[in-house]
C-alpha cells in the first residue's frame, strides 16, 4: 500500500503512524510544511511563499501535483483546520482526516473562517477520526455523517511505558510531573503555583517538567520568582524512552490542560503507574474517576490542585491501587497495537471502496 500523510513531519504523532506502516511494507510518503528526517520515509517539503497562513492556499497546486506523482491508494490529513483543509482542498481521494482537539473543539468555535475550514475538511473525507469519543459530536455538528467519524486514541506504547521493575520509593521528595507543552491551553502555570503552595505547605517534593513551547522562558521566570530552582526541572523534549523513565520514578502526574483531545501524556502516565490528578475536562473525565484511580480538579484553579496533590502525597495506598487499575485501563482502552489495527482496518475498506 502506498500511503500519502498530510501532517506536521516534526510531529511525534505523525512520524509513529509513518514508521507504523513503514515497518508493514508500506511506501509512505509526507507532505508538511516543515521538514523533518523519517528513516525510510519520504518527506515531501510544500511551499508557502512567504505567506503565512496564505501560504496554505499557495500550497494545494503543489499538493495535488504530488498526489499525481505518488498514486497514494490512502491520504491520511492529520488536524482539521490546516491539513485536513488542504488536503481536501486538494480534492485527494481517498480522505483520512484526523482531529486532534482543538480543531474541532476551539477553534471552530472562534471565526466564521475556521469554522467554514474545519467544515469544508471533514464534509469532503470519507472517513474523520477523533483521538477521543467525547470530540465525535463537534465532528457531526460541523457537518460529517456520523457514519463516516470514528474515535481512534492515539495510543500507547505498553511495551515501553510500563510500571518501573522496582517498587517506588515511599522516601520523601514526592516526584510530581507534568509532560504538557509549555503552551496557554496547557496552563502549565497553574501546576506551578499548585507545587509552590505544596512547598510552602511543608511538603517535601521534587517537580519534573517536560515540554517545549513559547512560554518557557516565562514559567522558568515564574519559578525563579517563586524561589523554586532547588526542587523544578525543565526537561524539554525528551525521546521516548527518557520519558518512560521519568514517568516509571514519578509518584504523581498533574495534567493541567483547559481543552484536550485525547490527552495520551496521561495514557501514558497511567501506563506507567503514576497517580494522575487532571482538570476536570472531557478529555481527561473519560478515564478518571474521581478519588478511585486519580483526581480531578477544575480547570485553572491551582489552590484546588495543590491541595489534591498534597493528599495523594499522604495517600501510598489509594496511589498503589489506582496503578494497577489504570494499567489495565489503559491496555483495555488505549493500547497503540489496537489502534493501529483499526487504523490500517480503515484504509483497506477505503482503498478497496476506491479501486471500484
Amino acid at each position: 500500500m502506498r500511503i500519502l500523510y498530510v501532517s506536521d513531519a516534526a510531529s511525534v504523532h505523525t512520524r509513529r503512524w509513518a514508521e507504523y506502516f513503514r515497518d508493514c511494507g508500506a511506501e509512505v510518503h509526507v507532505a508538511s510544511f516543515r521538514s523533518a528526517v523519517i528513516d525510510g520515509v519520504e518527506v515531501h517539503v510544500l511551499p508557502t511563499r512567504g505567506l503565512g497562513r496564505l501560504g496554505y492556499l499557495a500550497a494545494i497546486p503543489r499538493l495535488r501535483a504530488l498526489a499525481r506523482q505518488i498514486r497514494p491508494a490512502i491520504v491520511h490529513a492529520q488536524y482539521v483546520t490546516s491539513y485536513g483543509f488542504l488536503a481536501a482542498a486538494a480534492g485527494l481521494k481517498p480522505l483520512v482526516v484526523t482531529a486532534w482537539g482543538s480543531d474541532v473543539l476551539v477553534s471552530p468555535r472562534s471565526s466564521k473562517v475556521m469554522r467554514w475550514l474545519a467544515r469544508y475538511a471533514v464534509r469532503s473525507a470519507d472517513q474523520v477520526t477523533t483521538v477521543a469519543e467525547h470530540m465525535n459530536s463537534a465532528v457531526v455538528e460541523l457537518g460529517a455523517s456520523e457514519a463516516t467519524v470514528l474515535a481512534m486514541p492515539f495510543g500507547v506504547d505498553l511495551q515501553m511505558f510500563h510500571p518501573p521493575t522496582d517498587p517506588r520509593s515511599e522516601d520523601v521528595p514526592l516526584r510530581v510531573i507534568s509532560t504538557r507543552n509549555f503552551d496557554t491551553v496547557y496552563s502549565v502555570h497553574t501546576v506551578i503555583e499548585a507545587f509552590h503552595a505544596l512547598r510552602r505547605g511543608g511538603v517535601a517534593a521534587h517537580l519534573d517538567l517536560v515540554g517545549e513551547g513559547p512560554l518557557r522562558k516565562d514559567l522558568e521566570m515564574s519559578v525563579a520568582d517563586a524561589g523554586l530552582r532547588p526542587w523544578v526541572d525543565f526537561h524539554g523534549h525528551v525521546s521516548h524512552l527518557r520519558l518512560a523513565a521519568l514517568l516509571g520514578q514519578a509518584d504523581v502526574f498533574v495534567s493541567s490542560a483547559l481543552s484536550d483531545g485525547n490527552n495520551v501524556s496521561l495514557n501514558e502516565a497511567m501506563a506507567c503507574g503514576c497517580f494522575p490528578i487532571a482538570s476536570d475536562i472531557p478529555a481527561n473525565s473519560q478515564w478518571i474517576v474521581h478519588g478511585d484511580n486519580g483526581y480531578l480538579f477544575p480547570a485553572g484553579d491551582a489552590g484546588r490542585l495543590g491541595e489534591l496533590v498534597t493528599m495523594a502525597s499522604t495517600s501510598p495506598i489509594l496511589r498503589t491501587e489506582a496503578a494497577g487499575k489504570n494499567r489495565q485501563i489503559v491496555e483495555a482502552r488505549a493500547d497503540w497495537k489496537v489502534c493501529t489495527r483499526r487504523m490500517q482496518s480503515v484504509y483497506e475498506r477505503l482503498a478497496r471502496a476506491s479501486r471500484t
